[in-house]
């Protein structure tokens, strides 16, 4: 389906005048092709399986129906949308309580590692919406601190994920304590063939709303790849990184020591970085995420914890240390930048063992993928000059005068000095110490392992010629 124009305003979906003012509010000024197709169908009461690529708006399209359809005068569960992740689930309900904060809608997210009593009095506070991890719903259902009898629409966010073996048997038993009356909204960039028999299972005659059918990864994303042998997908990161210079990164790793290796490699070569994996207790999972969105972590290596549906805001590098089990894990994590139309750049370090599943994997999907040289050390070192002295110089001109009075003759002496190299490299080196390392904690409970499927060979995969 391919839609050409959107609305000149959300005011053409017939949406009530508390939710378009939280639609102003979030700066929201016209629906996205996606939620575009999607809110009216929803607000109709259709079941619906929506696959639209990455960062084209999806929990907006869920959200808005769900702050829409809850009656106020009840304060019960009405509505449910389960989550992958706890980061997701944490961000998605955030959406949904500021589209319908206007409505006084009460949401409420339920996740591990996360006190279950603080979740027991929001329900008993009347919560509205339940936007959580299967795990932990599932934990509340059987201790009967969450009942769904009420519950009239079910939202499965990142539904390929939700309906694979990782999460089969907890989707099932989810189920049991859902009303057969009720909508379903399923909303995923990627829906493989071995899910399908599940969603009917699960949806009564739904209608397919398939934007993203013919491209699936997201058009505004430049997919490059670099050869490198493995023992050096370390440097060879550290040397793009340089050569880059992204204002922010996420590195995405298939393990969690390969995270922490990465990390540390990164943090010991005076990067601001950190990392992200479920063996960090989950507020220290929320603080990193909470500094990488607020800048001051510039480079985050993670799992596939951050691949599904975490937005961060003008990410314009997507590096993939380890190349990924399946095609779906490869368009997730691409997708992490190149959000809502802005540009990004998705690159893969690729060794020779790599090479036949890479090429599988972008096969599958059509991705155009182009070799990007790796730089040579006086490349980066170059460009790393030119930026600090760049950067030393503008701050250098907005010296106040008190200033420059003071320290202008020692620099003069500095410069005249025999030893003036040693001397401004001294400066230099104290300017720009590494970060503090993230300290160590206990671990989580480790997750379920992510499914592994195989992908058809079809259009797409490597076009030769170098880029930089």
């Amino acid at each position: 389906m391919d839609i050409a124009t959107a609305p000149v305003s959300f005011h053409s979906l017939n949406l009530s005048a508390e939710t378009l003012s939280a639609l102003d509010q979030k700066g929201y000024k016209a629906p996205t092709p996606c939620q575009q197709e999607a809110v009216p169908r929803a607000l109709g009461g259709k079941d619906l399986v929506v696959q639209s690529r990455t960062g084209t708006g999806k929990t907006a399209a869920f959200g808005i129906p769900i702050v829409e359809r809850i009656d106020m005068a009840k304060d019960v569960v009405q509505a449910v949308v389960l989550a992958p992740t706890r980061e997701l689930a944490l961000q998605v309900a955030d959406e949904v309580a500021s589209l319908g904060r206007g409505r006084g809608v009460k949401v409420l997210s339920v996740y591990g590692g996360d006190p279950i009593d603080r979740q027991i009095e929001g329900i008993r506070d009347g919560a509205h919406v339940i936007v959580g991890t299967p795990g932990r719903v599932l934990d509340h259902l059987r201790r009967k601190t969450l009942r769904f009898e009420a519950v009239k629409l079910l939202v499965l966010d990142e539904a390929d994920r939700m309906l694979d073996m990782g999460f089969a048997v907890e989707m099932g038993q989810i189920m049991e304590y859902m009303p057969a009356e009720r909508q379903t909204l399923l909303f995923s960039a990627t829906i493989p063939l071995g899910i399908r028999g599940l969603i009917y299972h699960y949806l009564t005659e739904p209608e397919w709303v398939l934007l993203s059918e013919d491209q699936i990864y997201v058009k505004e994303v430049e997919h490059l790849y670099c050869l490198t042998p493995k023992l050096h997908k370390e440097a060879a990161l550290y040397k793009l990184l340089e050569y880059e210079n992204p204002a922010t990164s996420m590195i995405f790793c298939n393990t969690r020591e390969e995270t922490r290796q990465v990390y540390t490699f990164l943090a010991g070569k005076g990067l601001a970085a950190a990392m992200l994996s479920s063996d960090l207790p989950q507020k220290k999972r929320e603080r990193v995420l909470h500094d990488f969105r607020g800048g001051t972590i510039r480079h985050l290596a993670t799992t596939d914890v951050a691949s599904r549906g975490i937005d961060i805001e003008d990410l314009s590098h997507v590096f993939i240390f380890s190349t990924p089990d399946s095609p779906e894990q490869y368009i997730h994590r691409a997708g992490r930048t190149g959000r809502v139309g802005k540009s990004g750049r998705a690159i893969s370090l690729i060794s020779a063992h790599d090479l036949m599943n890479f090429n599988r994997l972008v096969k599958r999907y059509h991705v155009e993928v182009t070799e990007l040289e790796l730089p040579s050390d006086e490349e980066v070192l170059a460009r790393k000059v030119d930026r600090i002295v760049a950067k030393l110089a503008s701050e250098g001109q907005a010296l106040p005068l008190e200033d420059f009075f003071e320290f202008g003759p020692i620099a003069k002496n500095i410069a005249e000095h025999e030893h003036r190299d040693r001397i401004l490299a001294l400066l230099l080196k104290k300017n720009f110490q590494p970060p503090p390392e993230i300290e160590e904690s206990e671990p989580d409970p480790a997750p379920l392992p992510p499914r592994r499927d195989g992908g058809g060979a079809a259009r797409g995969g490597f076009r030769r010629g170098r880029r930089r």
